[in-house]
């Protein structure tokens, strides 16, 4: 079975920064087994996502470069940026930790129950296929010698859901923080400001205010989004590597406009990679809420594409009279 997950392109800040926020409540509510509507919400978050884009290019006036555009182009150069390096997407085989992922899925587990079952698991196939640009996709292929009962079945269904949340939730927010436009390519629209060892990028849109945060050796160090009341607070962790600064793990916070800020629900991604064909993707992943069961994949089996690079345009001139 081919699931289809819905990943557009995302290529302005304020864009970015908006699907990053459904993408933590996607991978949260799956973690948490919360019961959500999927489809609808994405309609209106792709709703969202034009109305956003169509402002913002409409606002962007052509000017000469900055003081602020220079210091956007070495902040982005010391980040690795899989659009640069031509990462299209990959594939891999997913293995979960089955027994964490039956816990998740099911609103009453019941250890003895699912015990039976997951002996099973290792029948039931789950190919990813990532797509940076969008456009990804989940296979989960279940063969087993007899038929299922009503329990087991409905145990898988739900396994199968959380699953598919978990790693589309992962994508959406990860590819931002790899594909470089983490860091705006223009300082058009933008309030950046430079106090001391901090330096901010601030933007706002209708009900959206969004807000990035670094360090004074140019590191990310807080990536906020605010949006119609709902507040999402990532805190990023980057390794250096021969290709650039590379995300490892996030540490991020949830919080409604009605929630204690004490009640905020908080969430742990760590991330281990594996290099193919001189590219970085994920060999591991590990989700983990304040008080939910701890969630794991590995990775392997992968294979990548590239992207295609066009043929630079260019004028053919009229010959001399």
């Amino acid at each position: 079975m081919r699931t289809q997950i819905a990943v557009s392109p995302l290529p302005s800040l304020s864009v970015r920064l908006r699907s990053l926020a459904f993408a933590f409540s996607a991978v949260a509510a799956a973690c948490l087994a919360i019961s959500l509507a999927p489809v609808q919400v994405q309609a209106q978050v792709h709703v969202q996502r034009q109305n956003v884009l169509a402002s913002r290019t409409a606002a962007v006036i052509t000017t000469a470069p900055s003081a602020d555009d220079a210091w956007l182009d070495k902040t982005r150069s010391l980040y690795y940026s899989s659009a640069k390096a031509g990462l299209r997407g990959f594939d891999c085989a997913v293995h979960p930790d089955w027994h964490a992922l039956a816990i998740s899925a099911d609103d009453a587990p019941t250890a003895d129950g699912n015990e039976m079952h997951l002996a099973s698991l290792d029948t039931i196939k789950i190919n990813l296929h990532a797509q940076m640009q969008g456009g990804s996709s989940l296979d989960w292929n279940q063969a087993f010698g007899k038929p299922l009962d009503a329990n087991a079945s409905n145990l898988l269904s739900k396994m199968h859901r959380t699953a598919e949340q978990s790693l589309e939730g992962f994508l959406q927010f990860w590819a931002p923080f790899v594909d470089g436009s983490v860091v705006p390519d223009s300082a058009a629209g933008l309030a950046i400001t430079h106090s001391g060892a901090l330096h901010t990028i601030h933007a706002e849109q209708g009900s959206t205010a969004l807000t990035e945060t670094f360090s004074n050796d140019l590191r990310l160090e807080h990536f906020d989004v605010n949006t119609n009341g709902t507040s999402i607070q990532f805190q990023p962790a980057y390794e250096p590597t021969d290709q650039g600064l590379l995300v490892r793990s996030f540490e991020a916070s949830v919080r409604t406009a009605d929630t204690p800020a004490d009640q905020a629900q908080e969430m742990r991604v760590e991330i281990e990679y594996q290099h193919l064909d001189g590219f970085p993707i994920p060999s591991r992943l590990s989700m983990e809420v304040a008080h939910a069961e701890k969630l794991s994949f590995v990775l392997d089996g992968c294979t990548v594409s590239r992207l295609q690079r066009s043929e630079p345009a260019y004028t053919v001139r009229p010959a001399l009279q």
